[in-house]
């Protein structure tokens, strides 16, 4: 399996506390910090080899260009079956909760909406295997690490919001100005919100697959909110009225 880079220091934390397989971390030369130390402690609880390098070496070896003095080297984030979200989901005895996102393009947007979807609860988040942007360097370095622990699935978004029908989700469209009032929605039960790509929105196809659409109310003259934006309004919509019905 072909190693990768994971860069920056909450992220490189993150992921030696979740177990992911790490060979080395490179830490540049007369760097410091707290959370260098409990990268050093974890590291060496794991057995895991540090390599002290000139900050000019640990650069070249950067893909996002924001390594801030340590990345580590291991296996790339393990992708799941969708049916794994579901179990996620039993497992804490919750109703499922899951974000879709078609055709997602931006790495800057697609790590944001991950670090919301931890924050908020997320049991896991499908994406497609094609023409989408999939889990990067850059992707994990702005979701500070929350990628380590929500769930990703990769394939057909069309066939997995099909089967997650059968399992009893309610399928959540979003779209700038069409649908229901995403305040006036009712997201208590077991939902999966869909979240379109950053130009054209949902695919037909998917679309058609949603059991209703919703739309951010948008008082101002801007008339709508990029990818991330939009799934943080949404998800924590979603996280409120979970909240209330308890």
């Amino acid at each position: 399996m072909k190693e990768v880079t994971i860069e920056g220091r909450q992220p490189v934390l993150e992921a030696l506390k979740a177990g992911r397989k790490i060979k080395t971390v490179y830490i540049a030369e007369g760097t410091k910090g707290t959370t260098l130390g409990e990268i050093k402690k974890k590291a060496e609880q794991r057995g895991i080899k540090i390599r002290y390098v000139p900050r000019q070496d640990l650069e070249k070896m950067s893909v996002t260009g924001s390594e801030q003095g340590v990345i580590a080297l291991g296996e790339p984030k393990a992708y799941v079956e969708v049916d794994d979200i579901l179990q996620a989901a039993a497992s804490k005895g919750e109703l499922p909760f899951v974000l879709a996102l078609d055709q997602i393009q931006d790495p800057q947007n697609f790590g944001s909406i991950i670090r919301t979807a931890e924050a908020v609860g997320i049991h896991g988040i499908i994406i497609p295997k094609n023409r989408a942007v999939a889990v990067t360097p850059s992707v994990v370095k702005v979701s500070a690490g929350a990628v380590e622990y929500v769930p990703i699935a990769q394939g057909n978004i069309a066939a997995a919001l099909d089967f997650l029908k059968t399992q009893g989700c309610w399928v959540v469209g979003t779209e700038a100005n069409t649908g229901v009032d995403c305040f006036e929605a009712d997201l208590t039960g077991g939902i999966v919100l869909v979240i379109g790509s950053e130009g054209q929105g949902l695919r037909r196809l998917v679309k058609e697959k949603c059991d209703v659409m919703v739309k951010i109310p948008m008082l101002g003259s801007v008339n709508s909110l990029n990818a991330a934006n939009a799934a943080s309004v949404l998800m924590y919509e979603v996280l409120r009225q979970r909240r209330q019905k308890v």
